[in-house]
């Protein structure tokens, strides 16, 4: 049989120098190799791109994301990234409830770290500037929501650690209960989705493991019912769901080639941004260690139950203290390398710490977008935890020198593979850097291993899905600013070409 599609006079970044074309046929890739063997399979219904010297690519996998919370920064949620002062916030937010009158009005991305103010958002400038109808926003983390009175009225935490009801602030479980009561109809999700999928195809991005899929999953299966789903979506379902999806026997892998149970989320820390990573040395600002979510026989005992399950674990663990206390439950619970239990972020790891994932066999989900964000001289995270912390936060560089297995992903602040490559490449500090091509196979074959799903995605290999990425130019060649992603195929299928 011929092929559907052949693409010549290209580069393979991560192939072999003397390859110039590819071919695919029935959603795979046929073939691969030189011009002259690859065009034996032409035939007269192939479409034939001559690629002019760009950089062909598997498709690009986010390996940790909100895809749902994606969608709807783009079609609901009142955008607070561009925000450059809180002023500028609370204006935004004024005119997403003038939009939306006697509705809740919710607005995602602040970050105060970049605002003149250095402060995070209270319920006092929400009440001056939405006094009628209830509001929140969230930090551009995730684990600090500030509600104005009418918003905090939904909240039924009681006062504490993670609830300070005087500003207005709620972190982590209080902050996503509040955020899962503030209902969406499943067609305004489904929405949501197909407008992440199309950002994503823009991107270069054709998979995305889904760190928030619990509530959503509803949603992406009507997405994928209506063929709006144009992105291979990876779930990975709350903690708490082990003992129903064991009971039902769902398996990781569950689902088909487009919609897949992944596994489980388990948070154990906060962020550094909300000052709630969990670290063994105070904050500089003098506002404690952060908080431990999850204590460690509790979290060894689920790490069994994942085990038993079938069932991948994925652990969100910050700051130093959170990244002990996963090194210690994966130990009790007897956790092995081929099991492929994933620790999410891991931005202040010990060299001592590696070497214990290392011995594991943990994978190491992380986000070098974070170090363009945050990192370096004035940055959020040495006015968090100081200069000598902020030199070894991120330390992608020692995961790769003790072997880990490494994905690279984005946290949803923001997508986007090539700025989270231009940042490891340069970074502020010599932890943090990684060499091109291991940050593409961070991107492409090492999150694709993440998921299990090397077998099928990652590299362009013969027999393997056809999602491919070409590249403006060369990025081993051009400068980083200067490459763009020109085209995007999912299964063979093209989903974005720029114009």
């Amino acid at each position: 049989m011929g092929a559907d599609l052949i693409m010549h006079n290209c580069v393979f970044p991560l192939g072999d120098p003397g390859h110039d074309a590819l071919a695919v046929g029935c959603g795979r890739i046929k073939a691969v190799g030189n011009q002259r063997d690859v065009f034996r399979l032409r035939h007269e219904d192939t479409e034939v791109v001559d690629l002019s010297g760009r950089a062909l690519l598997p498709g690009l996998f986010d390996a940790h994301t909100h895809f749902m919370q994606t969608g709807l920064e783009l079609t609901y949620f009142a955008d607070l990234t561009t925000a450059r002062s809180l002023p500028e916030a609370l204006d935004i937010m004024a005119a997403a409830a003038r939009d939306r009158p006697g509705q809740w009005v919710v607005g995602r991305g602040w970050d105060e770290s970049r605002w003149p103010e250095r402060r995070y958002l209270e319920r006092q400038d929400l009440d001056r500037a939405i006094p009628r109808q209830p509001c929140c926003a969230v930090r551009v983390d995730g684990h600090l929501v500030s509600c104005n009175t009418l918003g905090l009225a939904h909240c039924k935490a009681p006062e504490g650690e993670l609830v300070d009801r005087a500003r207005g602030q709620l972190r982590e479980a209080p902050a996503w209960d509040l955020l899962a009561g503030i209902r969406l109809e499943v067609d305004q999700q489904v929405e949501a989705l197909a407008e992440a999928s199309r950002h994503a195809a823009a991107l270069g991005i054709t998979s995305v493991a889904e760190m928030g899929g619990g509530g959503s999953f509803k949603a992406y299966q009507a997405a994928h019912r209506r063929g709006l789903l144009q992105t291979r979506a990876f779930l990975y379902l709350p903690g708490e769901s082990v003992e129903a999806l064991s009971s039902l026997g769902m398996e990781r892998g569950f689902g088909d080639e487009k919609l897949r149970l992944a596994g489980l989320k388990v948070f154990l820390d906060g962020s550094v941004g909300a000052a709630s990573a969990a670290l063994m040395e105070p904050y500089t600002s003098g506002t404690g260690r952060g908080s431990l979510l999850v204590e460690g026989g509790e979290l060894a005992k689920l790490w069994r139950a994942a085990g038993q399950a079938d069932l991948q674990l994925a652990v969100h663990a910050i700051g130093d203290r959170a990244i002990e206390t996963a090194l210690g439950a994966a130990s009790a619970a007897g956790s092995v390398k081929e099991e492929r239990h994933r620790l999410e972020h891991l931005e202040l790891a010990t060299p001592e710490q590696l070497d214990r994932m290392a011995q594991l066999g943990l994978v190491a989900s992380m986000q070098p977008n974070f170090v363009a964000n945050w990192s370096g001289r004035g940055g959020m995270y040495e006015s968090r935890v100081g200069p000598e912390r902020d030199a070894r936060i991120d330390p992608h560089a020692w995961v790769l020198e003790r072997g880990i297995p490494l994905a690279f992903g984005s946290d949803g602040m923001p997508m986007g593979p090539l700025a989270g490559i231009a940042a490891v490449l340069q970074p502020p500090h010599e932890p943090q850097r990684v060499g091109l091509e291991d940050a593409l196979r961070a991107y492409t074959s090492g999150a694709a291993y993440a998921v299990f799903a090397e077998q099928e995605l990652g590299s362009l290999t013969e027999g393997l899905r056809a999602d491919l990425v070409v590249l403006s130019g060369d990025p081993r060649t051009e400068p980083g600013e200067q490459i763009r992603v020109d085209m995007t195929f999912l299964g063979g299928r093209r989903v974005f070409e720029h114009r």
